[in-house]
């Protein structure tokens, strides 16, 4: 079964290359803009907890805030640490609204 997307906000709402913090099922989630193309992600580093919303963003990469992890926006993987990963969510827009979706 596949969930229903949800809306998030409208797309000036989410500034090119940062993350904003939004509520999807019960999470605190990370959103990035990147030109047309969005990307959500976890907002909780597994490392230590850090907020990646916070994070520095490098194409589709995003970077913790607290100690320098990356990890890919589009897998969630981190960069050099395989079973270190963050959650991803599907993220896009239609008629100037974002929507999330579980992938």
């Amino acid at each position: 079964m596949v969930e229903p997307a949800v809306e998030v906000g409208g797309r000036a709402e989410f500034p090119e290359g940062e993350g904003t913090m939004v509520e999807f099922d019960g999470r605190e989630i990370a959103v990035f803009r990147s030109g047309d193309e969005f990307y959500a992600v976890e907002n909780k580093c597994p490392h230590q907890g850090g907020p990646l919303s916070d994070g520095k963003v490098e194409e589709t990469s995003v970077f913790c805030p607290w100690h320098g992890f990356e990890f890919d926006l589009t897998t969630g993987e981190h960069s050099h640490l395989g079973d270190l990963c963050v959650e991803t969510y599907a993220a896009f827009v239609e008629d100037g609204t974002v929507y999330l979706s579980k992938e």
